[in-house]
């Protein structure tokens, strides 16, 4: 910090410093960046797996993640559009967040709505094609084809990296809903209760209902069980 404060000192004072020093930094990103594509590549190829497979060995966040998906397919059903949402799957339930989050007592009945229906088979929902697990698959399927092209034709160029961008992205969907359906989710929810929803605490401390607050987000707690009743608006 004190460096950079240090630097923008130096260009208000000499201001004819600006295009040198500019100079001098874009071209040693261009030279390190080369070295940070490998470094990162070879980083998500060894990590990235090992994170799936931990998901994949809890059945309990797996199964969280289907009602996650489901309640968010759920809420887009009902609007008719994509929603900015997201969320995030825990042993005890999951988080939901975004600026197009509805009411909470809207978000718990689709989340009622969307156990229920892939209780009764709609498996389908427990998928979502926006799913960070996608996101996770196209970096990893980035990496693994960058490493690959660099094995082959032995340098770093331009086309390689645009080779490699395009070949994930052509993947990554459904790679990724291939690693949702049999890695991340668990849509037999059968066993399991959709019980109440949480706010997150504001920065106030007020209740989140009386909140006017964007990114606000809410947790909804599960356990296993199965015991509960199914009440939803329809």
């Amino acid at each position: 910090m004190p460096f950079l404060l240090l630097l923008v000192m130096l260009m208000v004072i000499f201001p004819y410093l600006i295009v040198p020093v500019m100079v001098f930094f874009g071209i040693g990103i261009l030279f390190l960046l080369p070295y940070v594509l490998i470094f990162n590549s070879f980083y998500n190829v060894f990590t990235i797996p090992w994170q799936i497979m931990k998901i994949a060995a809890d059945k309990r966040i797996r199964k969280n993640h289907s009602l996650e998906h489901a309640t968010v397919n759920v809420l887009e059903q009902r609007y008719g559009r994509p929603l900015r949402i997201g969320g995030l799957a825990y042993s005890n339930g999951f988080s939901i967040s975004g600026p197009d989050l509805p009411s909470p007592y809207e978000v718990l009945d689709a989340a009622r709505e969307g156990h229920y229906r892939m209780a009764q088979g709609e498996t389908y929902l427990a998928v979502h094609p926006r799913c960070g697990t996608s996101m996770a698959a196209a970096s990893f399927l980035f990496s693994l084809v960058f490493i690959l092209v660099l094995i082959f034709f032995n340098h770093i160029s331009l086309l390689n990296i645009i080779l490699a961008f395009l070949a994930a992205n052509l993947l990554a969907k459904p790679f990724g809903k291939i690693l949702q359906k049999f890695f991340t989710t668990y849509p037999d929810v059968r066993d399991m209760d959709v019980l109440d929803i949480y706010g997150k605490p504001t920065a106030f401390g007020f209740p989140f209902e009386i909140m006017v607050n964007p990114n606000r987000t809410y947790f909804i707690r599960t356990t296993a069980g199965g015991r509960g009743s199914w009440f939803f608006l329809s």
